[in-house]
């Protein structure tokens, strides 16, 4: 059996070993126990201490008045060398009689730096808290095991429960006891990640954002859930949303009108050109595809834009692909896209056809006759099925585009000499619109000349016209190129003709320059010189837009310039 008695030696080591100060007088004051700790807190060696009288130890010690009272003091507090200490005092008995008295004391001096630095955390923790009260959005806390620790007063105001209804309970029992739909902080901690769910709690939309917070070794300590009331946003939101319904409304009639303007502001007077504008303006409402006809340059693209623009697509795409221009080895590729690894020199992360490309919007199949009989079958089926398949690939990709085709062929001769499959035809084929060339509309090429001759006097900063010979021969040239080789022309002769008139020597380096001007019935030298001055005046007008510009080109003054007009009946109306 372990025996229970120590000696004196045993003793001394417990007393040195404890962090507590130790200090014990016999009936004579003399110090009979003073340990290590209690050395280091008065800074008195312990070879001093020993035996003197305890008033030579500490001067103002109460541990005579204990024992002689024979009474218990706890937690006095001392300052002693700067250092606070709190002490208990208590008399030493051997039986009924005392015979002397023990101090156990501590340095408290950190601990009065701790407590200031609690109640500096404290006052911090109260601010937080007064913040997190005042937010109009409710915070909820809780912690690793799913019981609510915190919420803030903008949280018990929209779920109409006051904190102490649910803080300190397991979210399980809020949701069996109805306070709850549902726990966000549940799935914070099954998921260990952000939620964010809706849920209906007195009434009101509440949008709940739950977030998990982590400690150190990356376990979830606390799961932080913010409410939103957005029933207000909601209704703000229905509002809003029949705001936009109006305002997309006015937005869609404006887009009409300005598509209108855009056909309206296509440069012709002539009757067979105005009514092939009317027919692509109608025709641009519905998805029915559109075949454009007519020769190179007569504006078959801009057409084709001008139908997408009018379109209920005009927000959406309108992808361009020049049948003519890709080579036969990569027209398929270029077409439908290709997935990874389709074949060699493939991208590896494949890549979207055209027709992909152009989703929700409109595809354009310029000089859609020099497609190949193989990838006509192709195209054919992506408009029959309305979807594709990439290279290499086996899901079919659906398709809502609409085609608008356009070639300068006769496809119908075509379809004859089996160059181009019939099928594929009549599918392009359902809204044919034949753009005329610009020798079966002269009538035009005043207008086009004067659009032309500003826009480029603008871009280079010239102030140039076309003499009236110059304009006979443009009425008689063909115009092959249409309104392409005019717009060139006209380029090319602001550009390189160093006189601002234009005259019929400019014409020497064109392909114009084997025509002549007509001969012009003879007359009278005044009626004559009046025709060219009128002619002069509503060209500088026509090209300026302004009676101060067309004076300085023709080097008169503006009174001469505005004179002149009212002479020959020249007003803004009839240029």
């Amino acid at each position: 059996m372990m025996s229970l008695e120590m000696n004196v030696g045993d003793w001394q080591e417990i007393f040195e070993s404890v962090h507590n100060g130790i200090i014990a007088i016999n009936l004579n004051r003399e110090v009979i126990i003073f340990n290590k700790a209690a050395s280091i807190v008065l800074n008195i060696p312990q070879a001093q201490a020993l035996g003197a009288q305890i008033e030579q130890v500490i001067s103002n010690t109460q541990l005579v008045q204990v024992m002689e009272k024979g009474t218990e003091e706890h937690n006095q507090r001392m300052d002693i060398n700067d250092r606070a200490i709190i002490a208990n005092r208590s008399p030493i008995r051997r039986g009924n009689k005392i015979i002397g008295a023990v101090a156990i004391f501590q340095d408290i001096s950190e601990f009065e730096v701790l407590s200031h630095q609690l109640d500096t955390f404290k006052a911090i923790n109260k601010r937080l808290d007064d913040v997190i009260d005042f937010l109009d959005d409710g915070i909820v806390v809780a912690d690793a095991q799913g019981i609510i620790v915190r919420a803030n007063n903008a949280y018990q105001h929209m779920t109409g429960i006051i904190a102490k209804e649910f803080v300190g309970k397991h979210v399980r029992d809020l949701l069996k006891q109805g306070y709850m739909n549902k726990s966000v902080t549940e799935m914070v901690l099954e998921r260990r990640s952000q939620v964010n769910v809706m849920d209906v709690r007195n009434g009101k939309d509440l949008l709940m954002s739950g977030n998990p917070v982590f400690d150190d070794r990356g376990n979830i300590s606390y799961v932080v859930t913010a409410v939103r009331d957005v029933s207000q946003l909601n209704e703000l939101k229905g509002k809003l949303a029949e705001s936009e319904q109006i305002r997309d409304k006015y937005f869609h009639e404006l887009e009409h009108l300005r598509s209108k303007q855009s056909f309206q502001q296509i440069i012709t007077k002539d009757p067979k050109m105005q009514k092939k504008l009317e027919m692509s303006y109608h025709v641009a409402n519905v998805d029915s595809n559109v075949l454009i006809l007519g020769e190179t340059g007569v504006g078959k693209e801009l057409i084709a834009q001008l139908i997408h623009r009018a379109s209920k697509r005009a927000k959406q795409p309108f992808i361009k692909i020049n049948c003519g221009a890709i080579p036969p080895n990569l027209l398929e590729s270029e077409f439908f896209g290709y997935e990874a690894g389709a074949f060699t020199g493939a991208l590896k992360e494949g890549k979207a056809g055209l027709f992909e490309l152009a989703q929700g919007g409109t595809i354009f199949l310029d000089e859609v006759g020099e497609l190949s009989l193989d990838l006509q079958v192709k195209v054919l089926r992506a408009i029959q099925d309305k979807e594709i398949t990439k290279i290499g690939g086996k899901k079919p990709i659906l398709l809502d585009i609409r085609i608008v085709a356009a070639t300068n062929r006769d496809l119908e001769v075509m379809v004859k000499e089996k160059e181009f499959r019939e099928d594929l035809y009549y599918r392009l084929n359902v809204v044919p619109i034949v753009i005329p060339p610009l020798r079966e509309r002269k009538a035009d090429i005043l207008s086009l000349v004067a659009e032309f001759i500003g826009k480029f006097n603008r871009k280079y900063g010239y102030q140039k016209w076309i003499h009236p010979e110059v304009m006979d021969v443009f009425l008689e040239h063909d115009w092959p190129g249409n309104i392409r080789e005019l717009e060139n022309t006209i380029e090319r002769l602001v550009v390189t003709y160093r006189e601002d008139c234009i005259g019929i020597n400019a014409l020497t380096e064109t392909s114009l320059r084997s025509l002549k001007p007509p001969i012009k019935d003879i007359t009278s030298l005044q009626a004559c010189l009046e025709s060219e001055e009128h002619q002069l005046i509503a060209e500088a007008y026509r090209t300026t837009g302004s009676t101060r510009k067309a004076a300085a080109i023709l080097k008169i003054s503006q009174s001469s310039m505005v004179k002149k007009m009212k002479k020959y009946n020249i007003s803004v109306n009839k240029l």
